[in-house]
């Protein structure tokens, strides 16, 4: 894909961690990412569109998130 450029959202207390992705064509992403409470910690809700991706660079960005996400459960696993 290249060299691109993330910016997120401002704090904020509503769990709301959207970030804009600049691709080096230019075009920009806004990738969506919510976190709810959740009874056992926290639930991470992140949208992944597809935007300038054939059909095998969207499943391999579906792999990266997915292993993002995975990362993240087994961080907050070991804090507990």
């Amino acid at each position: 894909m290249g060299k691109v450029e993330v910016r997120f959202v401002e704090r904020n207390r509503f769990g709301v961690l959207d970030h804009d992705v600049t691709l080096p064509s230019g075009t920009v992403v806004t990738n969506s990412v919510r976190v709810l409470p959740h009874p056992d910690g926290a639930e991470v809700i992140f949208t992944v569109r597809q935007i300038e991706l054939d059909d095998d660079e969207f499943a391999r960005d579906i792999d990266m998130v997915a292993a993002d996400l995975e990362r993240l459960e087994l961080r907050i696993h070991q804090r507990i």
